[in-house]
């Protein structure tokens, strides 16, 4: 019984090791804010860990122009939310401002804040497929529940949206829990826009008929 015991306990923790060493590290540096993460977790807003696979990282660019006299506030030059999603393994990532030169005076700042172009590498300078889309948001940005938006951005089928179902993550024998008709709408409209013309088109010439 203690040999069972101890093999029990042997193979538990050789299975932690093996999640933790599955674990992606993601830096974010300043002047870019983490603000929410799918599969992942957030450590602070600028470090967080992904789980293998598909994840999702939303950010924001807060370059701040510093005053020129005390007797003025800092002007702070923010973008849109960027949603970055990205498929890792192993190994680590870092994303920058997909820049030549430095962000430094408050033109260049208010011009990137505008159209945020990003970069993700390995952390050895080797480039990481990405994709990006913006997160569009409206008024004061405070006090919004980013995980929450996030989310909704998943349901209505952005760009860098999170697939609702993952296929190839199905367990043999398990059904999936179904989707609401507003999940499974927006699944297939992510599916729809990621095809092209001509499978769209045959698509169609199904579909109709079935109306």
């Amino acid at each position: 019984m203690n040999r069972a015991w101890g093999l029990a306990l042997l193979l538990g923790a050789g299975s932690w090791s093996a999640a933790a060493l599955a674990e992606i590290r993601v830096s974010v540096p300043a002047p870019f804010q983490l603000l929410a993460v799918q599969e992942g977790k957030i450590l602070d807003e600028h470090n967080a860990t992904l789980k293998e696979g598909v994840a999702q990282l939303l950010i924001r660019y807060d370059g701040v122009e510093e005053s020129r006299t005390s007797s003025d506030n800092d002007t702070h030059h923010l973008s849109e939310p960027q949603v970055v999603r990205v498929e890792r393994h192993s190994g680590q990532l870092q994303l920058l401002p997909d820049v030549s030169g430095a962000l430094n005076s408050g033109e260049q700042m208010a011009a990137f804040a505008k159209a945020p172009k990003l970069s993700l590498d390995d952390g050895q300078g080797q480039p990481v497929a990405f994709t990006q889309d913006e997160l569009a948001s409206q008024g004061l940005q405070l006090g919004i529940d980013w995980p929450e938006r996030l989310a909704d951005y998943n349901r209505d089928g952005g760009v860098a949206a999170l697939a609702l179902i993952a296929p190839a993550q199905a367990v043999q024998g398990v059904s999936p829990r179904p989707l609401s008709a507003s999940g499974l709408e927006a699944q297939l409209q992510q599916l729809f826009l990621q095809a092209d013309p001509a499978l769209r088109k045959r698509f169609i010439g199904w579909a109709v008929p079935q109306l």
